[in-house]
């Protein structure tokens, strides 16, 4: 299935895939992985919705070396060099719109803007229940800072990753649909929280981004000729079709096991792992 190992990249997403539903790595997962690194020449990355902040502290037990998905695809970030290498902002007259639309719905997202190696996620003053839980377990780290204020958005000395926002699933899903029937040049995204099915997140990118296009700027720098990628929620789907081989655990959604090449074991059981062993390390 894979004629050559060193020039082919294994990219895994993180929730629902290579994390469990404790929403971490576990140690055997990180041992198998670290194993067919040192051993096997094991070419491996992730690509993930989550910023540094919150998707770093969770592999500092694997031993990866190779730049990382970010932001599904606004961003690769490199860990050793504490530092973005590329980034895909959003234009500011999309932002202004996006904006209007949320209002509407008397909703505010968080506009996340890239300062150097941090990340400063401004929304307005007022936050909900939700939104305060959300920022109160990612608070603290290096790599990221949120800034509330009563006029936050006009700060366009800094490129805009990502518009967030999580609520309940109907009102996210709302606010997509009035973005799509308005035709507004960006990639928005809605799902549920895996953890929380009820609510849901919606996460607003460049036109152009994606985990797939980053993936091929990431396959090209590295001069990798083959992709096996790992996932199982929306936000997969695009890499998991311009993959080579493409891989869903059994939890994943079942529109993503019907793209998926092959459907394995659950994120609970070290799935991903178990894959690379009998792939990678035989």
């Amino acid at each position: 299935m894979t004629d050559d190992i060193s020039k082919t990249l294994f990219i895994t997403d993180l929730d629902g895939t290579l994390l469990n539903s404790n929403g971490i790595v576990s140690d055997q997962s990180a041992s198998i992985i670290n194993e067919l690194i040192e051993n096997h020449g094991l070419n491996f990355a992730i690509a993930t919705a989550r910023s540094p902040a919150t998707a770093m502290p969770l592999l500092s037990h694997v031993a990866m070396h190779l730049p990382s998905v970010v932001l599904a695809g606004a961003a690769l970030w490199r860990e050793e060099i504490s530092s973005y290498t590329h980034t895909w902002p959003i234009d500011e007259e999309i932002i202004t719109k996006i904006c209007q639309i949320y209002e509407a719905h008397g909703a505010h997202p968080f506009i996340y803007r890239q300062s150097g190696a941090q990340l400063l996620a401004h929304h307005i003053d007022k936050i909900s229940t939700r939104e305060a839980d959300f920022m109160k377990s990612r608070t603290g780290t290096r790599y990221k800072d949120f800034i509330l204020d009563s006029h936050p958005y006009d700060h366009s000395q800094c490129p805009a990753l990502i518009i967030f926002s999580t609520d309940r699933y109907p009102i996210m899903e709302e606010i997509y649909n009035d973005i799509a029937e308005q035709h507004i040049d960006c990639h928005p995204i809605c799902y549920c929280d895996i953890y929380a099915p009820s609510y849901g997140y919606l996460e607003i990118y460049g036109s152009q981004v994606s985990k797939a296009e980053a993936i091929k700027t990431l396959a090209r720098e590295c001069s990798f000729d083959r992709i096996v990628a790992f996932g199982d929620n929306v936000n997969d789907m695009e890499m998991m079709e311009m993959a080579d081989y493409s891989v869903a655990p059994s939890n994943a959604l079942s529109m993503v096991k019907r793209v998926a090449d092959e459907v394995i074991g659950c994120n609970d059981d070290d799935c991903v792992a178990l894959w690379l062993a009998h792939n990678v390390g035989q």
